[in-house]
């Protein structure tokens, strides 16, 4: 489940408009927070490139005041059908991750377990997630826009995101 949902925050989360990876095209609709006060916050404007050697180059910058739990709920919606829902303990899933997860977290600088302390991180393009062995997702994602709303419970608060991405394939 974590690998869904690092693929999630990654390509949901941090791509805006790009083309390349075996000619399909990822757009987001918007992204946004559900609540004012959230305690994981990801800046709005955030976007990524999909290269043609199926890389995501992201470029965003988000923060956290810390916490030390998190229960996410999360719901994918598809032509307004739910197609994938579920709970899980985001900080049992980050202990759990297999050793690719764990770099790609590590890559970017943030925590692999919790308790998870106050951050402040930016990416610019110097990053890469090389996603080739996942690019058969792309083939299904296509069609309508994918919608995803995620709830997370901390020990101090909450977060919340909705998105909204397109996936097309240029002919």
């Amino acid at each position: 489940m974590l690998k869904y949902f690092v693929k999630f925050f990654f390509v949901i989360y941090l791509i805006k408009v790009s083309l390349a990876c075996q000619g399909h095209t990822l757009k987001v609709n918007y992204i946004r927070t559900c609540s004012q006060n959230n305690v994981v916050k990801i800046q709005e404007n955030s976007t990524a490139k999909l290269t043609r050697d199926c890389e995501i180059i992201p470029t965003a910058c988000g923060q956290t005041t810390g916490f030390n739990t998190a229960k996410v709920h999360y719901e994918v919606f598809k032509n307004n059908l739910s197609i994938d829902k579920g709970d899980f303990d985001g900080c049992k899933k980050l202990e759990e991750a297999n050793p690719e997860y764990k770099e790609m977290i590590k890559l970017f600088g943030l925590p692999t377990n919790c308790p998870v302390g106050k951050i402040n991180k930016c990416e610019s393009d110097s990053k890469k997630i090389d996603v080739k062995k996942h690019k058969n997702i792309f083939n299904l994602a296509r069609g309508a826009p994918i919608r995803t709303h995620v709830l997370i419970q901390h020990d101090n608060g909450q977060s919340c995101f909705e998105s909204e991405i397109e996936i097309k394939k240029k002919m």
